[in-house]
């Protein structure tokens, strides 16, 4: 197929470390080459020149239309595509071009581009569309010294039409390296300003301030500028929608909720299919514990899915993000399984959505639903990358899941040294510990390439010598392990018996993890017996880890509620009602029946609110049912969920 007759029209002025990426993308794609060099002392111009580009040299005048134009008028093909040396093409194909181009009725076309932004090339990204492609027109020219645009040009010619295509362009200049690079706040600033004081009331230039301004998250000044407009732009303007939602994010980053609310609220009845902006209402509200408000607009947000061909959008908004949100609101209000289904909505959209699967694997775990979990696990596990794993691995182990463990252990994105740890451990936890069995994790120390995970080895070591009630080994490893943790020094004075050690939380939690993942029990209860001073709580531990300690023997959870009831309990905080429910689910996988006293319980409706309440409610329906077990329910909440939402209160 012959190359379609456009001309690619830019303005560069030093931008060799991009712009081989950016004319590579349209080979094939443009038969013309016009490149605006306003400057350049690095070797853009031979970049350019070996793409067969023809250089035009001008000044930098600080007006981008005036440049841009200029570039417009050496073109000779009938369309003309604009792109930045920080842009590319996203895999075009010929044919659909050239299907866009014999529209005769159209003048240009919106083109959706991919700004990524962070601090990973094409990761997280925001959209907008752009009139980038249009007719060789004299009529068709560049408006504003920035943020640039042709479509107001396009809209005066008689019968002139632009329409959306599916072309899509990546852009990383706002990538967190470019943005210090190139100083283009500064830049943008001064250029706006510039503008502004000619035309101190011109609608776009105070826009393109307000955005800058919210771009380096001053939000008391973007919300000056941008509130004005929403009276004074027409909602049909191209940016009209950019604007409410920009407006009330920065009212609200600014403490002014009444106004964000209200913004929110009337840019919803004039964008109801606006995700970004329905999402970030329902962020307000959920904020505001106006939960049923919340839930609503994030069921508008979900239905009407990926709205980026029409509006400003980010990644996510309307799909996976949206959906961790609502799994969010609906952990709020008890909708525990509807939570699981938009968590689980969220994967299907984005398989290694790390903070969708922090959220799914607790709550999956506690609501006894660990065999979906490990379905879907099977499901995405050539998908999971090094990042979601780290969660994930840690958090089986947590769990003491064998079956979850040992699919994990064959995700092909797991690190080699940590697949083979795991796989040498798996054994460890199933069989008695002997000498024998730690052999195969001592070999692993003596090679190199496990030399990043040496504490890990080393943990587990000592963790399985105390399972092995092996005191010598126990203090040989113990003794390897202190130059990577001093603090596990206090943990070995508490487990023998010292009582006026106080050792870190961060000890502790790193101790009972490694104690419980062996199913070193004792180890795990004399250390929960012996730090009751040092403000230890499990419900601060990782959830994963509180699902382990439920599948426990039932003889180590009656001793773990005994020791909770001897400790001097005081209910003055919301992780005190954490504390109290998990006792109870504790208890109840017992067949204990949990005990409080009346003035506990008034403390706990005090400072637990509405988790404490529910929690209490089913508690007195246990105790119904326990009387008199003939037709009285006693609840439909785990329990573990229950800890759950009170951790998180």
């Amino acid at each position: 197929m012959t190359t379609p007759d456009i001309t690619l029209c830019m303005i560069v002025k030093n931008e060799a470390n991009h712009l081989e990426k950016c004319l590579s993308s349209v080979q094939g794609i443009v038969s013309e080459i016009i490149i605006v060099d306003t400057g350049s002392e690095d070797n853009s111009k031979d970049i350019a020149l070996k793409f067969g580009a023809k250089i035009i040299d001008m000044p930098w005048e600080n007006d981008f239309s005036k440049a841009r134009n200029q570039s417009l008028k050496h073109a000779t093909s009938p369309w003309i595509l604009v792109l930045d040396a920080d842009e590319a093409v996203d895999h075009w194909r010929k044919d659909q071009v050239q299907d866009l181009l014999g529209a005769a009725h159209i003048h240009g076309y919106w083109l959706p581009i991919i700004h990524y932004i962070g601090d990973a090339p094409e990761a997280d990204f925001v959209t907008d569309h752009v009139c980038r492609l249009f007719r060789n027109d004299k009529r068709i020219i560049f408006r504003g010294i920035i943020h640039e645009e042709t479509a107001s040009s396009i809209w005066e010619l008689p019968e002139g039409e632009i329409a959306y295509a599916e072309l899509r362009i990546n852009h990383y200049g706002y990538l967190e390296d470019e943005l210090q690079r190139k100083n283009k706040y500064q830049r943008n600033l001064a250029l706006i300003n510039s503008g502004l004081q000619l035309q101190p009331s011109q609608p776009i230039l105070r826009y393109a301030l307000g955005v800058e301004y919210y771009q380096q998250e001053q939000y008391h000044a973007a919300a000056d500028v941008l509130l004005p407009l929403l009276n004074e732009v027409p909602t049909q303007s191209g940016y009209t929608s950019d604007i409410y939602l920009k407006t009330a994010y920065a009212l609200q980053r600014c403490g002014r909720q009444q106004e964000s609310e209200e913004v929110f609220h009337a840019g919803s009845l004039l964008f109801p299919d606006f995700t970004d902006l329905l999402e970030g209402y329902a962020a307000l509200l959920l904020e505001q514990r106006k939960l049923g408000k919340a839930r609503h607009f994030l069921q508008q947000a979900l239905m009407s899915g990926d709205t980026a061909q029409q509006y400003p959008s980010s990644s996510g908004s309307g799909t996976y993000r949206t959906e961790l949100l609502a799994g969010r609101v609906c952990e709020n209000l008890f909708l525990y399984p509807n939570a699981q289904k938009h968590y689980e909505a969220a994967i299907q959209f984005k398989t290694d959505y790390t903070d969708a699967w922090k959220q799914l694997v607790p709550l999956s775990l506690l609501s006894g639903e660990r065999l979906s979990l490990i379905s879907l696990t099977r499901c995405h596990i050539h998908a999971l990358s090094p990042v979601t794993l780290s969660y994930l691995v840690p958090a089986a182990l947590n769990a003491r899941d064998i079956e979850w463990l040992t699919t994990l252990s064959t995700a092909p994105q797991l690190p080699p040294a940590v697949q083979t740890i795991v796989q040498t451990f798996l054994p460890c936890t199933q069989q008695q510990v002997g000498h024998n069995t730690l052999a195969s994790l001592e070999l692993l120390l003596h090679d190199p390439s496990f030399l990043s995970e040496r504490s890990s080895i080393l943990g587990y070591l000592w963790a399985l010598s105390c399972r092995a009630e092996d005191i010598e080994s126990a203090m040989q490893w113990l003794i390897s392990l202190l130059p990577y943790r001093p603090g596990m020094l206090a943990i070995h004075h508490i487990l023998t018996g010292r009582s006026d050690i106080k050792p870190a939380l961060s000890d502790l939690s790193y101790a009972t993890q490694l104690l419980l993942q062996v199913g070193a029990w004792d180890h795990v209860l004399t250390l929960y017996r012996q730090s009751k001073s040092s403000s230890f709580q499990w419900c601060k531990l990782p959830q994963p880890l509180l699902f382990g300690l439920l599948e426990a023997p039932i003889p180590v959870k009656k001793q773990w509620c005994s020791i909770y009831l001897s400790q001097n309990l005081h209910y003055n905080a919301s992780t005190d009602c954490a504390e109290w429910l998990l006792y109870v689910a504790i208890a109840c996988s017992c067949g204990e029946i949990p005990k409080i006293d009346l003035s506990d319980e008034k403390a706990l409706h005090r400072i637990g609110g509405t988790t404490a309440a529910v929690g209490l409610s089913y508690y007195k329906l246990m105790l119904a049912a326990k009387a008199y077990p003939y037709g009285i329910s006693s609840g439909h909440i785990s329990w573990g969920l229950l800890v759950r939402s009170a951790s998180q209160t």
